[in-house]
């Protein structure tokens, strides 16, 4: 009992004390108010105390007390505990109060590229005298980055899968493919930015037909992607991706011949062409402080359909950096083609700092992609068969202008085969394993 007793003796001791020091504070004049936050908030910045200052800075501005240092002193807490977010707000306030300060300058450059905001870095930079851009490391180039990428896909859509299907008179089989590509990032101005890439992707495919292989050959697809990136005021972005694509196509036909009960036989024919596809996507989205909703709507042609896309994106930073940041996904698309009608895809991407310049990102996304547009256009899934799941992880190390990437995706896909003498149309679940490396170089 006498341990409960002196618990409520401190608390009531402290209360006391904290409730003597607020009306010590309320009853000095406005100068004298200002005076002692300016003086508080001085000492606690000098000890590093930055969860303490900002306490303390907020405890004034409930009293509407503001002094020069304020906003800059706030800044530099945010900015010490890593939220640099939080920091541009007040460090983009400070500039009114001390519009000279080159340290302060400087310091919000390096929070807009730590917050993310990589645009609004590029622009503030240019407004700082040439000696204080060459110590802050910026430098203005029309190429913004160029990106390098190659990968390898493995599959199991291969024989040994073949021969497990009982019953098989006809299937076709997409199985090994290697990628690569290129993207080029530019500088129109300031306030535009233009990317353009190119990726070949050539894929190994099989056609097994009654008791025989028919077919194999090694198919390839072209893509060509261009977009253009409006940064606006309000931290506002709006931008137009347009895409090209030439597909080889295996086609195969049945034909009904003689014959009648288990005996019917069909013939199959097949042939070899290139389709020509083209995809547009508009996008829109506004940086706030911890998040970044976006809206994106995409049409396609592929495959002889229009497909209609509509898509929600949420990016978020909940600790005002980008040592840690999600990005969460739905997306909707409607086919002319009565067959696949509406799909849903679901995606789901966290992204962590490792250590030093180390960071992993991890990603699922769930639900039909056949057709899928995303990465604001420059990836689409107008894949041979549907994929239904994907998950990867992403290794990236930061050189001071050069991005390593390395790649891992695994996918599940989804084929299709004749059996029983073509009476049966057989779907069937097979897996693919991507190894990718991109280089990023930035200008």
């Amino acid at each position: 009992m006498y341990r409960i007793v002196f618990c409520l003796m401190i608390v009531y001791v402290f209360w006391t004390a904290k409730g003597q020091d607020t009306l010590m504070i309320n009853t000095l004049d406005k100068n004298q108010q200002v005076a002692y936050y300016d003086s508080l908030t001085f000492a606690l910045y000098n000890k590093a105390d930055y969860k303490s200052l900002i306490i303390k800075i907020k405890e004034a501005e409930r009293l509407g007390v503001t002094f020069k240092y304020l906003n800059y002193r706030k800044a530099i807490a945010y900015y010490e505990l890593r939220n640099y977010a939080k920091a541009v707000k007040y460090y983009e306030k400070a500039l009114f109060d001390v519009p000279d300060d080159m340290f302060l300058k400087e310091s919000l450059y390096s929070a807009y590229l730590l917050s993310g905001l990589t645009s609004k870095a590029s622009v503030f930079a240019k407004t700082l005298p040439k000696t204080n851009q060459e110590k802050i490391g910026f430098s203005s180039s029309f190429v913004n980055f160029i990106n390098f990428s190659g990968g390898y896909t493995f599959s199991n859509n291969n024989k040994k899968l073949r021969n497990s299907i009982a019953n098989l008179d006809s299937i076709n089989q997409y199985q090994d493919m290697i990628s690569g590509g290129i993207i080029f990032g530019l500088n129109i101005s300031d306030h535009v930015k233009l990317n353009a890439g190119y990726n070949l992707f050539n894929t190994k495919f099989e056609r097994f037909v009654q008791n025989r292989l028919q077919h194999s050959n090694l198919l390839s697809q072209h893509q060509l992607n261009v977009g253009t990136e409006f940064y606006l005021k309000n931290n506002f972005s709006l931008g137009f991706t347009g895409g090209f694509y030439a597909i080889e196509k295996n086609y195969k036909s049945t034909t009904q011949i003689s014959g009648s009960g288990s005996g019917r036989r069909r013939t199959i024919s097949s042939s070899q062409s290139t389709d020509y596809n083209l995809s547009g996507l508009i996008f829109l989205n506004k940086r706030f402080a911890y998040v970044m909703p976006e809206v994106s709507f995409a049409y396609s042609d592929f495959a002889f359909s229009n497909q209609l896309q509509s898509k929600l994106q949420l990016t978020y930073y909940p600790f005002g950096n980008l040592n840690f940041y999600g990005i969460t996904s739905g997306t909707i698309i409607l086919d002319s083609n009565k067959n696949r009608d509406k799909q849903t895809v679901f995606s789901q991407n966290i992204g962590v700092k490792l250590f030093g310049k180390m960071w992993l990102d991890g990603m699922i996304s769930v639900g039909n992609h056949l057709n899928y547009i995303t990465e604001r256009s420059f990836i689409v899934y107008d894949t041979y068969d549907p994929i239904m799941f994907m998950s990867g992880l992403n290794l990236s190390y930061y050189f001071k202008k050069v991005t390593v990437t390395a790649i891992y995706s695994w996918t599940q896909k989804e084929g299709w085969a004749f059996t029983n003498y073509y009476t049966n149309l057989l779907k069937y679940k097979y897996n693919n394993q991507l190894v990718n490396l991109t280089i990023k170089w930035n200008l």
